[in-house]
C-alpha cells in the first residue's frame, strides 16, 4: 500500500503567485499558533490539577492536625493524627508553590508572533520588489 500525499492548498491556486505563497503561510501560521497555544493550555491545565488537590489536601490536613490537639486534650490516640496532620501539608505547600511558580512562568506564543513579523517584513519587501519590477 502506498501513502499518498493530501493536497492542503485550495484548487487553483498557483505555488509561484504571491497568494499561492500567501496562503501557505497563513496555513503555516494558524498551524504554529495552534500548537503553541495547545502546549501553554495543557501546562496550564497541568499545573491547576495539581494545586487545586495541593490546596485542598492543605486545608483538610489542617483540620486533622486540630482533630489531633483536641484528641490529645481528650485522651485519645492523638500521635497518628499530629504525624498526617503535619506532614501533609508540607507536600501540599510544595505542590502548591510549584503549581504558582508553573503558571507565572509559562511560555507565551512567541514563536508565533516573531514569526508573524517576519513575514510581513517579507510580504512588504515582495511587494516592493513586484511594483519596481513592473
Amino acid at each position: 500500500m502506498m501513502a499518498t500525499v493530501r493536497e492542503l492548498r485550495p484548487p487553483g491556486v498557483d505555488d509561484e503567485t504571491l497568494a499561492g505563497h500567501l496562503g501557505e503561510l497563513l496555513r503555516l501560521e494558524l498551524e504554529l499558533g495552534v500548537t503553541e497555544a495547545r502546549q501553554t493550555l495543557r501546562a496550564a491545565i497541568i499545573a491547576i490539577a495539581i494545586g487545586v488537590p495541593a490546596a485542598i489536601a492543605g486545608v483538610a490536613a489542617l483540620v486533622v492536625l486540630l482533630a489531633g490537639v483536641f484528641a490529645a486534650l481528650f485522651g485519645a490516640p492523638w500521635a497518628h493524627l499530629v504525624i498526617a496532620g503535619a506532614a501533609t501539608p508540607i507536600a501540599a505547600a510544595a505542590a502548591l508553590v510549584w503549581s504558582v511558580w508553573r503558571l507565572k512562568n509559562l511560555r507565551w506564543p512567541k514563536k508565533t508572533l516573531t514569526s508573524v513579523e517576519e513575514n510581513w517584513r517579507w510580504l512588504g519587501a515582495q511587494l516592493r520588489s513586484r511594483l519596481t519590477s513592473k
